[in-house]
């Protein structure tokens, strides 16, 4: 299937039935509510008060809208699914401390060349399932910054599903595959290719590694131990959200890149 040259209506129709089904809710592509909370909370420190920002990938605009709340700033949102972008304009705007507009654009075909300050994504790029328009992605990013703009990518990277993954192969536990509609990015191909585009990697942030370890390994274990379902949105979820991360084993992370450093 990632080999289809229809993989984008694949996609595409994945984020019709999130929109239908979530609507303006933040639980919108990530059911994990601590693992969306958290994104939010940790994304919001890479951004600067009275900077100008590009958000590829905004969904419904939920947390297009929580990050606004946080910071001062002027926010342009883009995404390429309609039923998103539709659902994005309905969004309520009070409450938030600078500008936001939607538009609906195809970060593949997104040509503005070195106008924002900040360029970032919230798990947008591992959507595109072909490691050329993943690349493509990346440039046309690349290309929107400014002179030492920062990129950030909230992403979904193969080292740390793999971490992972050998951490439950340990407790017999089968492995996470990646979502269908997901091509996790190999961290390594991101940095090379981004360096030949003038950006150097300045920060790497496994926000999520302590989290991801106690609820993807820990807890399934003991809830196959007592026979019962591990779900989403536990409290023993909620009480290990709050524990300074550790290693590397969540495959969603940050990475932070300077433009002409």
């Amino acid at each position: 299937m990632r080999h289809n040259d229809d993989y984008e209506k694949l996609v595409d129709m994945h984020y019709v039935k999130q929109a239908k089904q979530h609507k303006l809710s933040l639980s919108s592509t990530m059911p994990d509510l601590n693992i969306r909370r958290l994104e939010l909370q940790n994304i919001v420190k890479y951004l600067e008060n009275g900077r100008s920002c590009l958000e590829v990938g905004c969904g419904n605009g939920a947390a297009s809208i929580e990050i606004s709340k946080f910071m001062k700033i002027n926010l342009f949102s883009i995404d390429s699914n309609r039923e998103m972008i539709r659902l994005a304009n309905k969004q309520r705007k009070s409450g938030i401390k600078g500008k936001i507009e939607f538009k609906q654009k195809n970060i593949l075909k997104f040509n503005q060349k070195e106008s924002f300050d900040i360029v970032f994504t919230i798990r947008c790029i591992i959507n595109l399932l072909k490691w050329g328009d993943q690349k493509l992605a990346l440039q046309n990013m690349a290309n929107a910054l400014k002179h030492k703009g920062n990129l950030i990518l909230l992403e979904a990277f193969s080292d740390g599903l793999e971490e992972v993954n050998q951490a439950r192969k340990e407790f017999g536990l089968d492995p996470i595959p990646p979502a269908y509609h997901n091509l996790h990015l190999k961290k390594d191909d991101v940095i090379k290719f981004l360096s030949k585009n003038d950006l150097k990697i300045v920060k790497e942030d496994n926000f999520l590694s302590s989290y991801y370890f106690w609820t993807r390994v820990i807890y399934p274990v003991l809830a196959k131990a007592n026979n019962v379902e591990s779900t989403y949105n536990s409290k023993f979820d909620d009480f290990f959200s709050h524990f300074p991360p550790y290693g590397n084993f969540s495959h969603i992370k940050i990475l932070v890149f300077q433009k002409n450093y």
